[in-house]
């Protein structure tokens, strides 16, 4: 076994009391059911204590801070002044109006877009002036202000539209919108595979001078419909979803420009019928040209091209084409030069690359084994480029790190030390950044830093005094061998007064989808330390394609969705159940999404491996799910019928022993009840034993009043199967000479 245990003692770290193994003999408490299943509001995590609420940066010499209601403006030295106070701003604008959601406001905070019961309020805070924008029947979408905050861009009904704050006047831009035609509102596959959850829909963009909008135009006419059932009243209804399934008709996508005083759309110049995807539309920065990125139906092609939003024409910069798939470039940053910034993975690991205007590639900015996971900022002034980045190295690759990428190809710098988890906050100029981190062995703190990652003071602690009473489990980061020359990053929480021997259980929570990994140096969920001090060793496990080993390790999932996760996560168990502190004990797997197509692929296919599953709206069939998804990673279901043979559940059910429990939301429309529908028809038809829970009107994720009834359902589900009924109750020893697993 390639071991490595880095952060077993934690001795040097400065909350030593709260988290060290020595500590933790000493501590009494666990966590109740209530704390680590059913927190209170606050943010933080069970035993520990909220990290101040940080809400961004002001300018590069201020943060803003939530302080009893009141937002305040923090300076690099620690004085604070008051910013904003909310019933001030109460007081602005009608009863009831400031307490609802923020659609937008301008980078200042003087003028904020309110959305209220679906229609649209502006409050003027320097002005103290507020006024209703907008009454219409139909919703107003993602409004969003021009870049110079004199005008409000939207989309209702299929149409986009554009309020003039000082003419109080709305412009309808587009008049074609309908059931099936969107403009600036993305269809859905487009918004759960392509623009992503956190666009909410929104598939319009402002240029810099605040004239133009670009936007993406759908038809989802050719796609078929999947009809998903509402139990409510006497008679229940339909909800009629656009969903394509693997191989199905996708939308139809164009591309248009449009004046946001109104006009005629002038359309890029791509055929109308195309059966290709455009997306990820940005601007230059003198906005006289759209960025538009293509990619083929194949997904192995991906094109930057310009298009004139005044006449239409296209022209491309540069493209992309690997073997397997490629991604699309997300982060894609316009330089003052007018040169592009790139993120890729076309030499086998996430770098930055830096093209000319016209789409020459000049350089490549970072190398090595490791990848560049997000740009965080730009500082053109000082020639880098700030990324988070993951090391590739075996043994660090469940770290994060701010790493200083230098524009002009001359090298790389590593500027946080500390290894862990971090989320990055960089100030407006680059001069300074905030930095949340934490590990298997610390909980989070919040410090703020010089952009060199010099330390100016730290801001907060997740470890108060409570930390020190808790009974936390030893956290422990190594790697399994897969048989074949790959490690398998894992991360175990092992009882706080582990004997080796004795024997546990083992939970292991696994997502297991391409390139993305959950095994990281990060404090573990209250739920690992609350299994942990009640006897079973909780896991998160990655496989050979989570991303740990680069795009040739991920590639190898090509064609071949859940070959390789259950030939590792096997090999895992195998190793497990060698183990002389496991032996016979159960060896329990679950998950949600990918997480519960791996679960049941364990139940089916890894039967021999695993003893309980409990799987959570999971895919049974790729034939079931979405064309983008699916197709990028398995081709069409007619080019590759032999890997969805061989990826779907059913193909391995007779290997099935019994021990799955199953839940779905009957109204899921990201993976429809229909997948799990067809494993329980089987199931039921075969005479297996297995366990259902099914939670009505509930989509993807539960509703909020079902979590409550999950969370217990679930907890006693591990309580009859991997501890025989009885949940121990505290019974801890003074310093073990036992503790240690090696």
């Amino acid at each position: 076994m390639a071991r490595l245990s880095i952060f077993t003692v934690f001795a040097a770290c400065t909350l030593a009391l709260a988290v060290t193994a020595s500590a933790q003999f000493r501590a009494t408490h666990w966590l109740t059911y209530e704390a680590a299943f059913a927190p209170s509001e606050g943010g933080a995590s069970p035993g520990l204590q909220p990290l101040p609420q940080v809400t961004g940066w002001l300018d590069d010499e201020h943060y803003l801070e939530v302080r009893d209601g009141k937002v305040l403006r923090v300076s690099l030295d620690g004085s604070s002044a008051l910013h904003e106070d909310s019933t001030e701003l109460a007081s602005i604008a009608p009863a009831g109006i400031t307490g609802n959601p923020e659609a937008s406001r301008t980078v200042d905070g003087r003028l904020r877009i309110v959305l209220v019961k679906d229609d649209l309020w502006a409050i003027d805070t320097a002005a103290r002036t507020s006024q209703r924008l907008t009454q219409t029947p139909a919703a107003e979408q993602n409004a969003t202000l021009s870049p110079d905050g004199r005008v409000v861009a939207y989309t209702r009904a299929g149409n986009l539209f554009t309020y003039d704050l000082a003419a109080r006047l709305e412009r309808q831009l587009t008049d074609d919108g309908s059931g099936t035609v969107l403009n600036g509102y993305a269809s859905w596959v487009y918004f759960e595979e392509i623009l992503g959850r956190a666009s909410r829909y929104r598939a319009f963009w402002w240029s810099p001078d605040s004239r133009r909008l670009a936007f993406l135009r759908f038809d989802d006419g050719p796609v078929p419909v999947f009809p998903i059932y509402w139990a409510d009243g006497q008679h229940g209804r339909l909800e009629a979803q656009r969903y394509p399934k693997a191989g199905d008709a996708n939308p139809l996508v164009r591309v248009g420009s449009v004046g946001a005083s109104g006009g005629a759309v002038t359309w890029m110049d791509f055929p109308p019928a195309a059966d290709h995807y455009l997306a990820w539309l940005s601007w230059t920065r003198d906005s006289r040209q759209v960025l538009i990125q293509w990619m083929n139906r194949e997904q192995d092609v991906v094109r930057v091209l310009h298009g004139d939003p005044a006449t239409g024409a296209v022209r491309p910069l540069f493209e992309e084409r690997q073997p397997t798939w490629v991604n699309w470039f997300e982060d894609l940053t316009t330089l003052s030069t007018g040169e592009l910034l790139v993120r890729s993975d076309v030499d086998g690991w996430e770098h930055l690359y830096l093209h000319a205007a016209d789409g020459t590639r000049l350089r490549q900015l970072s190398t090595g084994r490791w990848r560049v996971r997000s740009l965080v900022k730009v500082d053109e002034r000082a020639g880098v480029a700030y990324v988070l980045a993951t090391p590739g190295t075996t043994g660090s690759t469940w770290n994060t790190e701010l790493r200083r990428v230098r524009l002009d190809g001359s090298g790389v710098d590593v500027v946080t030390s500390v290894p862990g988890t971090y989320q990055i906050r960089m100030s407006p100029g680059g001069t300074h950044f905030l930095a949340t981190r934490s590990s298997v062995g610390e909980p989070s703190t919040l410090t703020l830093h010089r952009a060199d990652g010099t330390v100016i003071r730290q801001l907060g602690s997740a470890a108060g005094v409570a930390a020190a009473s808790i009974a936390w489990g030893n956290s422990e980061l190594f790697t399994i061998p897969s048989g074949d020359g790959y490690d398998l990053p894992a991360l175990w929480v092992l009882p706080p007064d582990f004997d080796r021997r004795k024997t546990y259980p083992v939970l292991i929570n696994v997502y297991g989808g391409p390139s993305a990994g959950t095994v990281r140096n990060a404090w573990p969920p209250a739920q690992a330390h609350y299994w942990a001090q009640r006897g079973v060793i909780w896991m998160a496990l990655d496989h050979r394609g989570s991303g740990h080993h680069g795009k040739a390790g991920t590639a190898q999932m090509h064609r071949a969705l859940g070959k390789w996760e259950m030939h590792d996560y096997a090999a895992a168990a195998t190793w497990l159940r060698a183990q002389p502190f496991i032996g016979t004990r159960p060896i329990a797997i679950t998950g949600g999404s990918y997480g519960g197509y791996t679960t049941l692929m364990a139940m089916t296919r890894g039967a021999s491996h695993f003893d309980v599953g409990l799987a959570s709206a999971p895919v049974s069939d790729w034939r079931l799910y979405d064309t983008v998804y699916t197709e990028r990673y398995m081709d069409r279901p007619a080019e590759n019928p032999d890997g969805y043979r061989d990826g779907a559940v059913l193909t391995w059910a007779d290997r099935y022993k019994g021990g799955l429990r199953l839940t779905h939301g009957t109204i899921d429309d990201n993976v429809h009840l229909q997948n799990s529908l067809q494993v329980i028809d089987w199931l039921t038809e075969h005479d297996k034993s297995f366990e259902l829970m099914i939670y009505p009107d509930s989509r993807h994720g539960l509703q909020a009043s079902q979590r409550k009834h999950a969370a217990r359902e679930t907890h006693d589900y591990w309580v009859r199967t991997l501890l025989g009924g009885v949940l121990p109750a505290p019974q801890l020893q003074s310093a073990s000479a036992h503790s240690s697993t090696r």
